[in-house]
């Protein structure tokens, strides 16, 4: 069986759980239920209809009903116990190394050459605008959580509902965080240009 890094949450992982917490949805019905959890995420439409298959290759799903004909969307599938405990180890196993920072941004920056910055540097700004506009979202949707009447107790929408308090903090930082990184590749751009023409004549 192969490993899955509990620090990840591939889109396989997303669809086993789905399954295991509904049995026989339709394939249709599981990608529905995936766009609507995991919106974060921002899976494709299609990585239930991919992943599904894969999944029974591996032998963690088995599929309980094979619509006629050629549309899977209306399959059928069920967790198998080598998927069940696939899917508990992805959830409770701690992860064994420091976890991998894969950023695209951060690659950009390893690759980039001198004659590049002023093009990097504004990806960066860009991006910390994004963050900027994500964390405004963020903390907009927290107070609309915070003014809702509390209703029957509901535990499990509370725990999803934790993240909702985590977001603003992290849009926060990463806009902070590609701020910093903007100004100081504006340090090495004004470094590379040298002192304004006509500085220090006289």
């Amino acid at each position: 069986m192969s490993r899955v890094n509990p620090a990840e949450l591939p889109g396989s992982m997303a669809v086993l759980g789905i399954v295991i917490e509904q049995p026989n949805d339709t394939v249709s019905h599981v990608g529905h239920c995936l766009g609507q959890r995991f919106t974060r995420a921002r899976f494709a439409r299609s990585t239930a209809h991919s992943s599904l298959p894969r999944l029974a290759h591996s032998g963690r799903v088995r599929r309980t009903h094979l619509e006629r004909g050629n549309d899977r969307s209306l399959d059928r599938y069920e967790a198998t116990p080598e998927g069940l405990e696939a899917f508990h180890t992805w959830m409770f196993e701690l992860p064994s190394a420091t976890p991998a920072i894969r950023e695209a941004m951060y690659g950009r920056i390893e690759f980039c050459r001198p004659g590049d910055l002023p093009r990097l540097i504004e990806m960066v700004r860009q991006e910390e605008a994004v963050s900027d506009d994500m964390y405004k979202e963020a903390a907009w949707r927290l107070r609309q959580q915070r003014l809702k009447k509390s209703g029957p107790t509901d535990y499990a929408r509370k725990i999803r509902e934790v993240l909702l308090y985590a977001d603003p903090l992290h849009w926060s930082s990463r806009a902070e965080r590609y701020a910093l990184i903007a100004e100081r590749l504006e340090e090495i751009a004004r470094e590379i240009a040298g002192p304004p023409t006509g500085v220090g004549d006289g």
